[in-house]
């Protein structure tokens, strides 16, 4: 009976166990729903552009002597991108950004007897700019950065803006003494523009590329810097 008894149990115990290795569970698994904003902070370098450099002129014959401009300086930004809209493999967002440094201004002389870089002030550079861009790739029928699939390149294009001023400026004895600067005034400066660019997926990884610009114009003859000499010294 004893044996009987423990066959028994030892047929049940064998039993449950294949069904447990042979039965299925089937479960669904859903992705969390993707957060349509996204925020970034980003550090690099800002450079200069000659064409926008101040002209100290003579007085007398009006040839210019000297050019102030700013120098490169590092910059901190702050970036918040909104998903507007997604539709099969297109998108639209808003990109809005604020930008932070503080940059000198440098004097260039002209002329081999006045060469040289001198510093004549230092302010603190402020600008906001914002985006509307649209996303597009021809051929696969997601965008770039989705779950579960996504698309291995993608094509940037969109119209900007930005406002920018100055502001905290201070002069050096240089500026004062030698060129007559009597202020640097900071000022809001506007600009519209587009923005343009294209992405790739490094293979099948995480990881992108990108190629990205804007080119913008500065509306109603807005100035960043207006530079004032006195009625004493020989530029103007």
């Amino acid at each position: 009976m004893k044996l009987t008894s423990t066959i028994r149990t030892l047929n049940s115990i064998v039993l449950f166990s294949l069904m447990c290795i042979t039965s299925s569970v089937y479960a669904q698994v859903s992705l969390p729903e993707r957060n349509p904003c996204k925020l970034s902070f980003r550090a690099g370098a800002m450079s200069n552009n000659g064409d926008n450099a101040a002209n100290l002129r003579l007085r007398t014959s009006g040839d210019v002597m000297y050019t102030i401009n700013l120098d490169y300086a590092a910059v901190g930004e702050a970036e918040l991108v909104t998903d507007l809209l997604h539709f099969r493999g297109a998108g639209m967002s808003l990109q809005t950004a604020a930008l932070y440094a503080r940059p000198e201004f440098k004097v260039s002389g002209s002329l081999p007897t006045n060469a040289g870089d001198h510093r004549v002030g230092l302010t603190q550079l402020e600008m906001v700019r914002a985006a509307l861009v649209f996303t597009f790739n021809g051929t696969d029928p997601y965008v770039m950065f989705e779950l579960p699939y996504h698309s291995n390149h993608e094509a940037v294009l969109g119209i900007c803006g930005m406002i920018a001023r100055t502001e905290k400026t201070t002069m050096t004895s240089y500026a004062t003494d030698s060129l007559g600067i009597t202020s640097i005034k900071g000022d809001f400066c506007q600009a519209l523009g587009v923005t343009f660019g294209w992405n790739w997926r490094i293979g099948d990884s995480g990881w992108v590329f990108g190629l990205n610009g804007e080119v913008m114009f500065v509306v109603n003859k807005s100035h960043l810097v207006t530079f004032e000499t006195d009625e004493n010294s020989i530029y103007g």
